[in-house]
């Protein structure tokens, strides 16, 4: 969510004079690695630094309001320029070695709403930016210093900021209930893809789920997450450990990547999730793998296993059908497709009549008539989605590896 402004006109001159400035930016200036042995001068202009966490009134570090984002672009000429959060401002900076100092910082004087605190948090960060007296980079981020030496400003590099699109993570430690962070269980394998289309998804450790999510800057927010219900009972605690990833999922503020590490914070700054990259496999192909449905979504914002003992398959062949059992009988349709788009015709199946498990032929009854309002598909590795034509999951299928 943006912040919502509301302008004060005898400022707009200002406000073209700092948009002017921003404009300007070529590699010039560095601050020293933050290593212990000499290291080449690493560059702080060029590039644009967003704020990861400030120094806070009580002296520890505070993550960026969500919705929120903060800037700083450093160019050869002197000039600091950026968004506060709010406001657009631009300063004078002078840098001797890791010497920094800003000085004439000037904003604009727009008034935001929302989220609450972004004018406290803005002021603060200016405070801080004029108090600057030393930097450092450290891998992609950019630390800024008060005269003690004090950590006040902790920024990421623009590469590392964008960087959360189109990645895979398996996670490696989560959140325990005393507050520290805890290996996975063995034998446990919990993922996290971050799609392109703002939906994150993957396995909880037992159960398939997905979720939307938006990034703002370095602020990640992941809404109410949808999961298959099977129910795991191996390795023990397996079930508990699952609902606490999808718990702290749901309470990340912020994210960092570190070391090849993804990192998801909650609002106090706290760790939360801790992942490690994945390579992800190449996506199965649509055509001549045979599809095994785990679970099914017929509102689309509710997802049912299938019942206990059936098994219902689909096989989509390249002339055109598409052919499997439905828990009891044979089944046929047509089928075209454009693009990710997908149009099924009614199936036709043989007409056995099956008297258990309980339920098998309404379940039966249900898929067929799911499969044939599918309006769209999407593959990511082994995983198949039928989706309905709002972009929402009706029917989730698994394959296996050849």
């Amino acid at each position: 969510m943006a912040p919502t402004r509301r302008r004060n006109s005898p400022d707009i001159l200002a406000w073209v004079s700092i948009a002017v400035i921003v404009a300007a930016c070529v590699v010039g200036a560095g601050c020293t690695a933050g290593t212990s042995t000499p290291a080449p001068v690493a560059p702080l202009t060029g590039p644009c630094w967003y704020l990861d966490a400030y120094l806070g009134e009580d002296g520890s570090l505070v993550a960026v309001l969500p919705g929120t984002e903060i800037s700083a672009r450093f160019d050869d000429e002197g000039k600091v320029t950026g968004s506060a959060g709010c406001n657009g401002y631009g300063g004078d900076y002078r840098l001797e070695g890791t010497a920094l100092s800003v000085s004439s910082v000037a904003q604009t004087l727009m008034l935001c709403s929302e989220p609450e605190g972004i004018m406290v948090q803005e002021a603060r960060f200016i405070d801080l930016l004029g108090s600057a007296a030393g930097c450092r980079i450290e891998d992609d981020r950019l630390i800024l210093t008060d005269a003690a030496g004090t950590t006040t400003l902790v920024f990421v590099h623009e590469t590392v900021y964008r960087a959360l699109a189109g990645t895979s993570w398996t996670l490696s430690n989560l959140a325990g209930g005393d507050g520290g962070m805890e290996p996975v269980l063995d034998g446990t394998t919990v993922t996290a893809v971050f799609g392109d289309d703002g939906r994150v998804g993957g396995s909880a450790g037992c159960n398939h789920y997905g979720a939307d999510y938006t990034v703002n800057g370095a602020s990640l927010a992941v809404g109410l997450a949808m999961r298959t219900e099977m129910y795991c009972i191996d390795p023990p605690g397996v079930m508990e450990q699952e609902d606490r990833y999808l718990s702290l999922l749901a309470d990340a503020a912020s994210y960092q990547i570190e070391d090849g590490l993804l990192i998801l914070v909650d609002g106090e700054g706290a760790d939360l999730l801790v992942f490690e990259p994945v390579v992800q496999p190449p996506d199965l192909p649509l055509t001549g793998t045979e599809w095994t449905l785990e679970s099914v979504s017929p509102t689309g914002d509710a997802v049912s296993s299938l019942i206990a003992g059936t098994a219902i398959t689909a096989t989509f062949s390249p002339d055109g059908t598409v052919t499997g059992s439905a828990g009891c009988n044979r089944y046929e349709a047509a089928y075209r497709l454009d693009g990710t788009s997908i149009s099924i015709d009614p199936p036709m199946s043989t007409k056995m009549y099956c008297t258990g498990p309980d339920g098998v032929m309404a379940q039966e009854a249900m898929y067929l008539d799911l499969l044939s309002s599918a309006a769209g598909y999407r593959i990511d590795g082994d995983l198949l989605d039928l989706l309905d034509d709002e972009g929402r999951a009706l029917l989730w299928f698994r394959a296996e590896w050849p």
